[in-house]
């Protein structure tokens, strides 16, 4: 099983069981995507076939699959993954680096997920997760539904969603850029508001008391 190439920390999993969309965003090409197909391709979509399923049965149990089979899946994986890069750690411990030179964060390659999470939790406060399940099953009913209409509302929904969280996130971007000098100016009046307003007018020098030392001025 290869080493993920994690740039960001993971969040931890819901309820300690539950998939995560960051993690399963990493491991997408993966042999644990493998780990995962397989028993759906081998034995539940088969079985949908033979008894005939309904579709919205279906779109509720490929969903029921997802977040169990899925769960369990990455639950396993992150003990796995974790108990190797202790290995490493310690197998690169007395390993010293030749430059002193800091070595800088990679940037992250899922902003858009870290995105959407803030948008989500911005939104929606507390029932965050709860909006978030909705909408994934509310996908996944327009793709199971009998027909290409609903298949390419699910789609266009997506990626209105995704414009949003986009549009979203340049805009708090921008307000956190425009809010940063604020803050700079707002402290440069406060130390400048404590000085004497004498010294500000620029009316009264420096004295000096008679031994030559100097009064507290401008």
């Amino acid at each position: 099983m290869p080493v993920l190439k994690v740039h960001t920390p993971l969040p931890p999993q819901p309820w300690g069981w539950l998939p995560t969309d960051q993690f399963w965003a990493r491991a997408l090409l993966t042999p644990i995507a493998l780990i995962f197909w397989l028993p759906f391709f081998g034995i539940i979509f088969p079985l949908t076939l033979h008894f005939k399923v309904v579709w919205w049965q279906t779109a509720l149990g490929f969903y029921l699959y997802h977040q169990l089979w899925g769960g369990l899946v990455e639950r396993l994986a992150r003990k796995r993954l974790a108990q190797r890069h202790r290995r490493m750690l310690v197998a690169d411990a007395d390993i010293e680096s030749s430059s002193p030179e800091e070595v800088p964060a990679p940037v992250s390659r899922l902003s858009g997920l870290d995105d959407y999470e803030e948008f989500m939790t911005r939104w929606f406060g507390r029932y965050d997760r709860l909006v978030h399940h909705v909408v994934n099953l509310a996908f996944l009913f327009f793709i199971f539904y009998p027909g290409w209409w609903t298949k390419a509302l699910g789609v266009l929904g997506i990626i209105g969603l995704t414009k949003l969280v986009r549009a979203s996130a340049r805009r708090q971007t921008a307000a956190r850029a425009l809010d940063a000098p604020q803050g700079g100016a707002d402290a440069r009046r406060h130390r400048l508001g404590r000085r004497p307003v004498a010294c500000r007018a620029g009316a009264r020098p420096a004295q000096k008391t008679r031994r030559g030392h100097p009064l507290a001025g401008c």
